[in-house]
């Protein structure tokens, strides 16, 4: 595990989001410093902004050439208002992918004729979204439109070798099906990037054995795709000459340093789970927190084609999707007798309520509407007769529940960081310790509930990395917002763990098994944790108080996933009832809050290397937190001690 298997792929084209044309650099993506005189643009459009000379120089051909500089001087304003509206990324990421396959001698218009690849990339589904879907239809037809109107602009002799706009049509539904968002830091994704047959050739699978992450082309360097042999091969066999020309020609030039795309953002694909030689690497396309029906419905709708992974085919299915999709009522029963019930009803509501929150700022209404839609449905103790007579009822690990947390905590914490900042100590600071404790507890049982699925398939643990750090977040934001002096009270903290989670931060691979009982001592941890402050957490939560821990959940029924608690443990956790706010509380929830950042820390570096931004950004929040917090590890243990 946590071995990279490429090195740094250059992509063949980019193209910033709309919104960060003007604050970051379109060649490296990297963040503009505010007015400053060093900035460099585009003389004729002023559309696109550099950070350097060597940015401008290595991208202004490709700007100018492709067409994108004609399209934002005279073709942008002909564009319908939804169209600009969404954005125009694709067509422009579109417009520079065109421009540098034509350039390498990339494009066939064998494979044009045939709606099959470009350039060594799948466009394959065209013919399906043209005929299924009008929305998709109008956009690419207007899109390709665009292109070829703006690709003429930039020279008016040009030809198209290629029929009407076919070559456009092809290229842009490339760049839709063939496109990833990049990320770079937390929050929003900074605009697409299409890159060749070596990252663009991995499938998909719903329990993927890999990740990717990007990086930034260094500038003090000569920018060699491939810093690194990679470790995977292209398996396809039987599959056009121009499809292999794209993977040699692609080979060659990272060989010999000549990135298509000199200082674009790269990709970098790591292992998150043991292979073996011969095995398929697969990564994601999609939230992996779905139905089969929804992954499908996903998969089909933008890639049209039909999952047949191991997760997808499996009978019966895997109990993450039992566990996801089954009532509560059916958690003591066998698998082969549980049938997932339809809930439809209740995931429109939610939609609602997480539709208005977003488009008003409601978040009051949210978290009314969405905690009575849980009330009422949460499983709680029924009579017999009452189980029968219920549409829903449903368990903490539900899939439902899990969309209603991750509104809950969000919602919650923008109602707390509404309150300003003299409010800590003011007339409002009761209100904003409530709104913060109850972030605090959907956050932590956000976390702990994506753990225990994680536990039982470690394809989780991308989406627990980030569950975890906003669980770390919010628990340290409420020990923030408590009355009285926070420091003093502060003790050190310290946690055991079989293996010290800084020897992942190596190149060298981390053996599965160790793996293992890394996760199960920091679960373990944050188990006991919880048991001294989960009661103080939930109390005014009815929703939450019906939970009895929320990082072990064998108390829901023998269906569930084997235990972290021993029999002691697990007779304390039914004994255990709520107790007044004490110090001690205080003291355990930093713990927790440490705890769980660190756990994101450790599984950040095991699949997405050590120098992902989550990383670093945990690596503040621990260095930052009440004056500083100072780690140290030894081999079988890690302390972390609170300033």
């Amino acid at each position: 595990m946590s071995e990279d298997l490429t090195g740094a792929i250059a992509p063949y084209a980019t193209a910033l989001h709309d919104v960060f044309l003007h604050s970051h650099c379109s060649s490296c993506f990297s963040k503009l410093p505010p007015q400053s005189p060093g900035t460099l643009s585009c003389t004729t459009c002023c559309s696109v902004r550099y950070c350097s000379s060597e940015c401008l120089s290595s991208d202004s051909l490709v700007h100018s050439s492709s067409g994108e500089c004609c399209f934002f001087m005279d073709h942008l304003k002909r564009a319908s208002p939804n169209y600009v509206t969404e954005g125009t990324s694709d067509l422009r990421a579109a417009l520079r992918l065109l421009y540098v396959l034509e350039m390498h001698d990339l494009v066939s218009s064998d494979s044009i004729n045939q709606y099959s690849r470009i350039g060594g990339l799948s466009a394959s589904g065209i013919e399906e979204a043209l005929e299924e879907d009008e929305e998709i239809a109008e956009g690419i037809l207007e899109g390709s439109l665009l292109m070829s109107s703006s690709r003429k602009s930039r020279a008016p002799s040009y030809v198209s070798l290629l029929d009407g706009v076919k070559v456009e049509m092809i290229t842009l539904w490339a760049v839709i099906t063939n496109s990833v968002e990049v990320q770079l830091s937390e929050g929003l994704s900074m605009g697409i990037a299409v890159y060749g047959p070596s990252f663009s050739w991995f499938n998909h699978s719903c329990f993927p054995n890999a990740s990717y992450r990007f990086v930034l082309a260094p500038k003090n360097e000569d920018c060699t795709s491939h810093q690194s042999k990679s470790c995977v091969v292209p398996a396809s066999k039987g599959v056009a000459a121009d499809v292999w020309h794209a993977w040699q020609y692609e080979e060659a030039d990272f060989t010999n340093g000549n990135a298509l795309c000199k200082y674009g953002p790269r990709v970098v694909v790591r292992c998150t789970k043991p292979i073996n030689k011969g095995d398929e690497v697969c990564i994601t396309y999609i939230d992996l927190l779905q139905t089969k029906e929804a992954r499908h419905s996903d998969l089909w709708l933008k890639y049209k084609f039909i999952c047949s992974c191991n997760r997808c085919i499996s009978v019966p299915e895997p109990y993450v999707d039992l566990i996801l999709n089954c009532d509560a009522r059916d958690l003591n029963k066998p698998e082969d007798a549980v049938a997932a019930p339809t809930v439809e009803d209740l995931d429109d509501d939610l939609q609602q309520a997480i539709t208005e929150y977003s488009s008003g700022d409601d978040a009051k209404a949210c978290c009314d509407m969405i905690e009575s839609m849980l009330s009422e449905n949460l499983m709680r103790d029924l009579q017999k007769g009452e189980l029968s007579g219920r549409k829903h009822i449903l368990h903490p690990l539900h899939r439902v529940c899990f969309t209603a947390y991750m509104a809950l905590a969000s919602a919650y914490r923008f109602r707390a960081l509404s309150y300003k900042t003299g409010s800590l100590y003011g007339e409002k600071s009761d209100d904003l310790f409530r709104m913060a404790k109850a972030a605090a507890a959907y956050s932590l049982v956000l976390a702990g509930a994506m753990n225990h699925l994680f536990l039982s398939e470690c394809s989780f643990m991308m989406p627990l990395s980030h569950f975890l750090i906003g669980a770390g977040q919010s628990l340290f934001f409420l020990v923030k917002s408590m009355k009285g002096e926070t420091r003093q009270y502060l003790s050190e903290a310290k946690f055991t763990f079989p293996l010290c989670p800084e020897s992942s931060a190596k190149l060298d691979s981390v053996k599965y098994n160790e793996f293992r009982l890394t996760c199960e001592g920091f679960g373990k941890r944050m188990l006991s944790l919880s048991f001294h402050c989960w009661s103080f957490l939930v109390q005014g939560l009815p929703c939450l108080e019906k939970i009895k821990n929320p990082i072990d959940f064998s108390w829901l029924g023998t269906a569930i996933f084997p235990s972290l608690l021993s029999e002691e443990g697990y007779a304390n956790l039914s004994a255990h009832n709520p107790t007044p706010f004490t110090k001690e509380q205080k003291e355990c929830i930093l713990s927790l809050a440490i705890c769980c950042v660190t756990y994101c820390k450790y599984l950040t570096s095991i699949c997405y290397g050590p120098q992902h931004y989550l990383a670093d950004h945990a690596k503040d929040i621990l260095e930052g937190s009440y004056g500083g917090v100072e780690s140290r590890a030894g081999a079988a243990s890690l302390c972390i001690r609170v300033a």
